[in-house]
């Protein structure tokens, strides 16, 4: 993966880390999580369709759709562990 792949990435799991800090609203404690589960998210995503072949709306070296579902998902799971929404 190229160093503009990851900033790319960087960029838009941090982008739904202040989108689900925006709807959820606490403190800046919980956009720290939120950026941090977000990130893990979007690369563990990269890593999971690496290993398993899936490739679901592919931007050159990013599997973008794969990466952005799977760092929704754990921004959901995290946000019902941590409370529900306002």
């Amino acid at each position: 993966m190229t160093i503009p792949a990851i900033l790319f990435i960087l960029i838009m799991a941090s982008l739904y880390a202040c989108v689900f800090h925006l709807i959820k609203g606490r403190n800046l404690a919980s956009l720290f999580f939120y950026l941090v589960i977000s990130n893990a998210g979007f690369f563990g995503g990269q890593y999971l369709a690496g290993l398993l072949g899936i490739s679901f709306i592919q931007l050159g070296t990013i599997n973008f759709g794969v990466g952005t579902v799977s760092s929704v998902v754990l921004l959901l799971i995290f946000g019902l562990v941590t409370g529900p929404l306002k």
